[in-house]
């Protein structure tokens, strides 16, 4: 006797036996239960989950004279007919071949003919979306009107290709990707039925490389079966597939979490000279990662793909090692590189170029952003953001050493955002620092503005992120009679509006006051452009100029014969 199919030899015969579709199979039977059978039904999903089997199992029930619970016996004259694929009241046909007017039209004529001993006349139409336009038409009226003894099971992968005006006809049930943990105990049912041993990691590889389809496992089981009749392994699966290890792709993970680029490339050599799949080794690279963003966004092992659970705790080790924020770039860069080297003439030196920049750019992310805090902070003292200006009579207090300390302590990297507890207690400690003022004046307050103005932006986070989100892009003009006066760029039009909103200025001077300890008003507005400074010409244009900021009395006017 010739080999036959394990998918073929192990199709379902009853719908008990339709594994992963109950939400269809428990209406089928109550509809052949009741006598509410429809004249046309479209059963639609993915390969390998169960159309053609249902189809086939619903043509059976239907004209079975000894059914059992809305399941077919299989035991009588009719059920074994169409077994055999003997009956001629069950016709199955491929839209792919059949597709034209032609043959939707010689359907149209002999669905006329009364059955010729079943009760009903059924047409299994296969991959139904094929069909062109003229047939979908010839078909419709038929699928309107058709005769009581005529029954239409339509089966496609495609239903957004059929027409409307069709499926308004046609009572639609969808087919799930039947769950891997269901495909896994339907092979260990097989592999004890024809006494085959196996390992339970390679039967839930093969089932989560069937991506939902039983078909689609049955067949890779079957070429293990070829392979090695005695035992189905893990290594097995993984030669067959052309995929890779898994513990070799954790490994890979784990170098590229610590940045270890030698590590890295040394790997990927290795799994390239093995002869692998450069774009299957990036998806089962991109799922490792995938799975450890799970584990680590839900702190659970549930939903995760292509692993034990033995793997599954390995992973959650991995993930401790790594943020959220870092994995998620971890895939964007993965994935784009995997759709390049598709296109790529030479892809293996496309992989290496992106896993060494990618690796390169996530050790130097730290020192990027120092860089870009750095040249924000050139920029600022290019414009003279951070230039001090007070009164005459402060001018005269204050020193080189005052304005340097300013500067400097502006400089100053804002450490990340702890908790609460901690931002509060830097507050605090930042506060005591500004007790031992002996003197409150507006030059004091501006020093302690300026110098603790990190301090003061952490404050303002841990009460009101979005007050903070606001007040960082002002600058503390001047301190006048125990007001500060922030100004905004003209730019930040949106920004000054919400500042100067009175919840959000009581806010802040509340948080102000107490960082000062000096109940201080707040103001805030927006940046005067700087005028040019006119060229002098003469010693009469100086002397108006100091007449003018110091004042006649003070400002003496001499020339000499």
């Amino acid at each position: 006797m010739s080999h036959q199919a394990i998918y073929r030899k192990f199709r379902p015969k009853t719908f008990d036996d339709v594994l992963g579709q109950e939400h269809v199979t428990r209406t089928l039977k109550n509809q052949i239960l009741t006598d509410n059978i429809a004249h046309a039904y479209l059963f639609s999903g993915i390969r390998g989950t169960g159309k053609t089997s249902t189809a086939k199992i619903f043509s059976r029930a239907v004209n079975c004279i000894n059914n059992h619970d809305g399941n077919p016996c299989n035991e009588c004259e009719i059920c074994k007919s169409i077994l055999d694929e003997t009956n001629m009241d069950v016709i199955e046909m491929d839209a792919a071949s059949n597709n034209g007017v032609e043959d939707i039209r010689e359907l149209r004529d002999k669905v006329k003919f009364l059955p010729v001993k079943s009760k009903f006349k059924v047409y299994i139409i296969d991959e139904v979306h094929m069909l062109s336009k003229g047939a979908f038409n010839a078909l419709l009226k038929t699928l309107e009107e058709p005769p009581e003894h005529l029954l239409f099971i339509l089966a496609t992968t495609e239903p957004q290709k059929i027409p409307a005006t069709i499926l308004s006809r046609c009572q639609r049930f969808d087919l799930k990707r039947i769950k891997t943990s269901v495909i896994v105990e339907n092979m260990k049912k097989i592999c004890d039925e024809i006494g085959m041993e196996y390992e339970e990691n390679a039967l839930k590889l093969i089932a989560a490389n069937s991506e939902g389809a039983m078909r689609d496992a049955q067949s890779i089981l079957d070429r293990c079966l070829s392979f090695n009749d005695e035992r189905v392994d893990y290594e097995t699966v993984i030669n067959l597939l052309g995929t890779v290890n898994y513990q070799v792709i954790l490994e890979a993970a784990n170098h590229i979490i610590n940045r270890d680029i030698k590590k890295t490339m040394i790997l990927v050599d290795d799994i390239l000279n093995e002869g692998k799949e450069i774009t299957i080794f990036l998806d089962e690279l991109i799922i490792c990662f995938r799975n450890m963003l799970i584990i680590k966004t839900t702190n659970s092992t549930d939903n995760l793909m292509r692993i034990s659970e033995e793997e599954a705790e390995e992973l959650k080790k991995s993930s401790s090692n790594v943020s959220v924020d870092e994995i998620v770039k971890i895939i964007e860069e993965l994935s784009i590189a995997q759709l390049e080297c598709k296109r790529a003439l030479n892809s293996r030196v496309l992989l290496e170029t992106k896993l060494i920049k990618m690796l390169h750019s996530i050790n130097n992310s730290g020192m990027d952003d120092l860089i870009s805090r750095i040249e924000e902070l050139e920029s600022n003292i290019k414009n003279n953001s951070f230039t001090v200006k007070q009164t005459k009579t402060d001018i005269k207090r204050n020193t080189a050493k005052d304005t340097e300390k300013a500067v400097i302590n502006q400089t100053k990297m804002p450490e990340q955002a702890g908790s609460e507890h901690s931002g509060n207690q830097e507050f605090s400690n930042a506060e005591q620092k500004v007790k031992h003022y002996d003197n409150k004046s507006d030059e004091a307050i501006y020093n302690a503005i300026t110098n603790g103005w990190q301090e003061i932006l952490k404050k303002v986070r841990s009460e009101n992120a979005g007050l903070q989100a606001i007040i960082r892009e002002s600058r503390l003009y001047e301190v006048t009679n125990k007001k500060a006066v922030f100004e905004f760029d003209p730019k930040f039009t949106f920004h000054i509006s919400a500042a100067n909103q009175p919840k959000n200025r009581q806010k802040f001077k509340e948080i102000l006051s107490s960082f000062v300890n000096e109940d201080c008003e707040v103001e805030f507005i927006i940046k005067k452009e700087e005028k040019s400074i006119k060229t002098k010409q003469t010693i009469e244009d100086v002397y108006e100029d100091l007449k003018n900021e110091f004042g006649e009395e003070i400002v003496e006017f001499k020339q000499e014969d």
